[in-house]
């Protein structure tokens, strides 16, 4: 994970840097920026920029000796929606709880909206934030850095929001559930996440298409950036239901926004779902509903069961990893966890050629995935979406 700072004597064009969530016409000169955009740095360091350049350099995160007045919480680089509201949801609570007289947010990447419009937060930094702007906070909290718990989050998933408002000794906060009383008429599901352990094994997406195709609407909601994403929808081809393919961020949270009732896997919609209050079901795997709702109580869960001699879901892995030139998770490797997350370099098990392997696990769901009952999963869907018919009637 790259923490640099880059300082320009010469502007940059916006067409060479449209992969950024700011403009960079709006980088000023001889100004040091500080940022964690890894493809920022990989192109400045292109020997065609260094005639625009006055420095680039790595920086070293330093931890902090003692908590002041104003803090600026420094996000990890690259996370995922789910992650995103997360971080929102904790941030939400330190600032209601008034320990600082002034919250920052930097490298929050594309959810700059999200934290402005969903949490109401203010003073935030998309890629990178000025030497001007940085010296504003007597405190630059690197997250990943000083919460320990948060090191191994790829082999041993936590609730970021509970650990966050543990560290600072503040109360996780929740509005009072509102029970939304509408008719069900339409079942969108959600079946894709980043990781091929996390999404809808391919029978039992099949098998809920055809077990709710003629009773009620159903879109299918799909990632044409997402190579899981392709080769799922290139196996379902039924005419009865509509595929929705959100183009950006906006678009997928005007959709959820609109959920009558969804089918969720443990991916971003069913966090934005979840602060929603929109109804539906979380089938999990490897990673425990407990951690994922958290106290969020208008969706429920299809727990998961399953253990072998080397794991018991949910383990809460929440990709596959690459040991000895091999892609898999702990049963299928036959690996005990411990074996994994006491490794001294755990980010070698993410290179290699582990997209590569990712189609393999969705035609080849590991354990916990190939576990999961169709029936179980639908019956459970016609009880709650029963219940709801009855309190609407």
């Amino acid at each position: 994970m790259p923490y640099f700072s880059f300082s320009l004597k010469n502007k940059l064009k916006q067409d060479h840097f449209n992969f950024l969530n700011d403009n960079v016409a709006n980088l000023k000169l001889s100004i040091q920026y500080y940022s964690k955009n890894t493809l920022l740095h990989k192109t400045l360091s292109k020997i065609e920029f260094k005639p625009f350049l006055n420095s680039l350099s790595y920086e070293k995160r330093l931890p902090i000796a003692k908590l002041k007045k104003t803090i600026l919480i420094c996000l990890p680089p690259s996370i995922g929606l789910g992650d995103a509201i997360e971080y929102g949801l904790a941030i939400k609570s330190l600032h209601l709880s008034n320990i600082f007289e002034k919250i920052g947010i930097a490298y929050v990447g594309r959810y700059k909206e999200l934290y402005e419009n969903y949490f109401k937060l203010e003073n935030i930094f998309a890629d990178y934030i000025s030497s001007k702007d940085l010296v504003i906070y007597e405190n630059i909290f690197h997250i990943t850095l000083e919460i320990e718990e948060f090191k191994n989050q790829k082999y041993e998933r936590t609730d970021i929001e509970k650990i966050i408002c543990k560290y600072f000794g503040i109360s996780v906060l929740r509005q009072k559930n509102i029970i939304n009383k509408n008719k069900i008429n339409k079942i969108s599901i959600f079946p894709i996440s980043k990781s091929p352990i996390r999404t809808m094994n391919i029978s039992l997406l099949k098998g809920l298409i055809k077990n709710f195709e003629n009773r009620y609407k159903i879109d299918l909601i799909l990632d044409k950036s997402s190579i899981i994403s392709s080769h799922v929808d290139d196996m379902i081809d039924s005419v009865l239901i509509k595929k929705i393919y959100p183009l950006n961020l906006d678009e997928l949270l005007n959709i959820i926004k609109n959920v009558e009732y969804g089918i969720f896997m443990d991916s971003g919609p069913l966090h934005v779902a979840k602060i929603l209050n929109i109804k539906g079901v979380l089938i999990s795997t490897s990673v425990d509903a407990e951690i994922l709702l958290n106290d969020f109580t208008s969706i429920g869960e299809i727990r998961n069961y399953y253990k072998s001699d080397y794991c018991k879901s949910p383990c809460g892995l929440t990709n596959i990893f690459n040991f000895n030139n091999k892609s898999g998770c702990f049963d299928s490797l036959k690996l005990p966890k411990k074996e994994i997350i006491y490794q001294k370099n755990l980010n070698s098990l993410q290179r290699g050629s582990l997209k590569q392997s990712y189609t393999y696990f969705i035609d080849n769901p590991v354990g916990c995935n190939k576990n999961i009952s169709l029936k179980h999963v639908t019956n459970y869907i016609i009880s709650k979406i029963n219940e709801n018919t009855k309190r609407f009637s």
